[in-house]
């Protein structure tokens, strides 16, 4: 392979999406304003009346704040290119821990005016590789953790993304995707699906297993996490994976960073992937090695960021530390899709 050259991807062309055209990066956030930004739609219309709810790890946010945090919050206003963020102070808010240190957050979502919160690298005994719970019933001012952890795989859980307050989802369930390890900052080669009942979702037992299909060809979902299997899987690897419903195009838009062969532990490589449903079948909207000029992580498309027919998007995510911060921070790209029939935003 030569060095600009990217690997195939692990699956074949998009039959809707015909291609997809990236816009220039925007930048929000000061040197280091943090990394990781999961993103929940709490209310609002999408685009300039969305309001949305993020989190970030390893930094200082917007004020800038006079600390950096491995945990903190901010909200979101409007969209790119005009959106406005703000720090939001929580009862939760953890002082940095650099890295495998700190937990940080990987999955928001609201749901029925609940907030819920995933994060990784929650430590047990002296292993920090699993996945924790939280919740908070005020829009995120004040949280309470569950009583049970992730051991075994999504070791950084993001939740599938609807509309605002989760209007728009598939039926009355809560879904959640990880790749299939322990370790956010593995490579993993397959990419898990959970799902719980909206109204349980802090409940443990409640939750299924995406465990391949049956011989009629329908979903198999387990209670044992152990007869999990994926709904997704790449040679190169997964890493932070993001899922979101497109309600204008009726499609699922899955981003993962993958290896570009370098051995890194994060790379600037990056994979886009279409679908009917949470759990595929999968088709390839984009795939490179070298997407971005360094490293990037925490890819997703917000669906508050979505026109409403669907064919433009803003790919929210973070980037590496460079000097003088720049790519430190929360940061935008826009989407223009065409379809396969030539429509385009």
């Amino acid at each position: 392979m030569n060095e600009n050259e990217s690997r195939p991807s692990p699956y074949p062309p998009s039959e809707w999406v015909g291609g997809l055209t990236w816009g220039e990066v925007l930048r929000f956030g000061g040197e280091r304003a943090g990394d990781n930004w999961p993103i929940a739609w709490v209310h609002g219309a999408r685009g300039p009346g969305a309001h949305c709810l993020t989190s970030y790890g390893d930094g200082n946010g917007f004020g800038p704040r006079a600390h950096n945090y491995t945990l903190a919050f901010a909200t979101l206003q409007g969209a790119p290119p005009e959106l406005v963020p703000a720090d939001l102070s929580t009862d939760i808010d953890t002082p940095v821990g650099w890295g495998k240190e700190g937990i940080k957050a990987s999955g928001l979502l609201m749901v029925n005016d609940v907030l819920y919160l995933f994060v990784r690298n929650y430590v047990v005994g002296d292993d920090w590789r699993h996945s924790r719970l939280a919740v908070s019933m005020d829009q995120g001012r004040t949280w309470t953790w569950v009583d049970w952890h992730f051991t075994e795989s999504f070791g950084c859980p993001e939740f599938v993304q609807y509309g605002p307050n989760y209007a728009q989802a598939r039926d009355g369930y809560v879904y959640v995707v990880s790749q299939d390890g322990r370790s956010a900052y593995d490579f993993d080669p397959g990419v898990v699906l959970a799902r719980v009942p909206g109204r349980l979702v802090m409940h443990r037992e409640a939750y299924e297993f995406f465990a391949g299909y049956s011989r009629d060809g329908l979903v198999s979902w387990d209670a044992d996490i152990t007869k999990r299997q994926a709904m997704f899987s790449d040679p190169a690897g997964t890493q932070r994976v993001g899922l979101t419903y497109n309600a204008g195009l009726r499609r699922y838009f899955l981003t993962t960073a993958h290896s570009d062969g370098s051995g890194a532990t994060h790379t600037p490589a990056l994979g886009v992937f279409d679908a009917p449903e949470p759990w595929g079948p999968w088709t390839t909207v984009y795939y490179a090695d070298q997407w971005a000029d360094g490293w990037m992580i925490h890819h997703k498309f917000p669906p508050a960021w979505m026109s409403a027919d669907g064919l433009t998007m803003w790919l929210a995510y973070s980037g590496e530390y460079r000097p003088g911060g720049i790519d430190y921070c929360l940061l935008t790209r826009k989407a223009t899709l065409t379809m396969t029939g030539g429509e385009s935003a």
